[in-house]
């Protein structure tokens, strides 16, 4: 691993299968997502409590806001799974790579094959809908859940028969954003366009084009007012504040030499994370680039093994996992 270069490595875990997603609870509890099928629970300090197999193969993880919970996507499905790792329920019916939490934490909303199933805490099922095709991403908007899926992202209230909002694209939608100010619904596609949305208000669309490859990897800063985007070796930011983006020139943040496949903003907004298969994680401060111009990262990390995942959790620290079994607690 490389120095860093502002910040320190606070813990390192071997957790004993590649990693695909984190999530960390309000404690400091720290759940990781395994390739294999495992769930692996750690301690704030980054010591192994409790470790099982879950599934054939896990996907995604997403801890609940009051910390009494976890959502597990995998090849088979979704696993609701209580604090200390029981299961609590399990909801069958095809891959699942998106999951999101109310804010209240009452309700789990999962991306399910090609369906969109909103469940209560305890697993119950409340409503589901059937979309075309696979359901890629998951979010909230106030009380109403957004899913994307070849054709654009649906909207709608958690009840059986209410009408939906649609959200139109023609193509493969591979990830979602929505602003933490509900204005904006942005989408990564697999024509290699960021596409964007102003919410509730029907014409006012926008695309961005000239991406490398396909944009997986999407994220808003807490103010709303910047988004990054993944779709080559650098992380394009564009800027949201007044009117938003259209016309503008993106920030360029420059560090990896592979694709990047995730990002994530600091709790405050300062700082942004990103990683990829060639086994960085950069940290840069986007407010400090200057559009259209090349920006390093501030510090980095790096295993000889893909870097799978990056997240900031409660306390500020950089969460990061390896293909490798690797997880680290960085601080800044």
């Amino acid at each position: 691993m490389t120095a860093a270069v502002v910040g320190s490595t606070l813990w390192s875990t071997d957790v004993d299968d590649a990693v695909v997603a984190l999530a960390d609870a309000p404690d400091g509890r720290v759940a990781v997502a395994g390739a294999e099928g495992s769930l692996t629970l750690l301690s704030a300090d980054g010591v192994v409590y409790r470790r099982q197999q879950l599934s054939r193969g896990c996907l995604a993880v997403s801890w609940s806001p009051a910390g009494d919970r976890m959502a597990v996507g995998s090849v088979d499905g979704v696993a609701i799974v209580d604090d200390d790792g029981t299961v609590v329920s399990r909801r069958r019916g095809g891959w699942c790579a998106a999951l999101a939490w109310s804010f209240d934490g009452a309700r789990l909303a999962a991306g399910i094959g090609r369906s969109t199933v909103v469940l209560k805490a305890d697993g119950a099922e409340l409503v589901r809908r059937e979309r075309g095709s696979t359901v890629t991403a998951v979010d909230w908007i106030n009380r109403r859940v957004a899913s994307a899926a070849y054709g654009g992202v649906h909207v709608h209230h958690v009840a059986q028969g209410a009408s939906e909002d649609i959200l139109p694209f023609t193509g493969s939608l591979l990830a979602m954003a929505i602003s933490p100010d509900r204005r904006w619904a942005a989408s990564g596609n697999q024509d290699a366009t960021l596409h964007v949305w102003r919410v509730g208000k029907q014409g006012e669309e926008l695309q961005m084009s000239g991406y490398p490859t396909k944009i997986t990897a999407l994220a808003f800063s807490p103010d709303s007012t910047l988004l990054a985007s993944g779709g080559g070796t650098d992380v394009t930011v564009w800027d949201f504040s007044g009117a938003g983006p259209r016309g503008s020139t993106p920030r360029i943040l420059a560090a990896h030499d592979e694709v990047v496949t995730s990002v994530a903003w600091s709790r405050s907004g300062r700082f942004l994370a990103a990683v990829s298969d060639d086994g960085r994680v950069a940290v840069w401060e986007p407010a400090a680039a200057v559009p259209g111009r090349a920006h390093a990262a501030v510090d980095e990390l790096r295993r000889d093994s893909p870097a799978a995942s990056v997240r900031w959790d409660h306390r500020g620290r950089i969460l990061a996992g390896w293909s490798d079994g690797t997880v680290i607690a960085h601080a800044m």
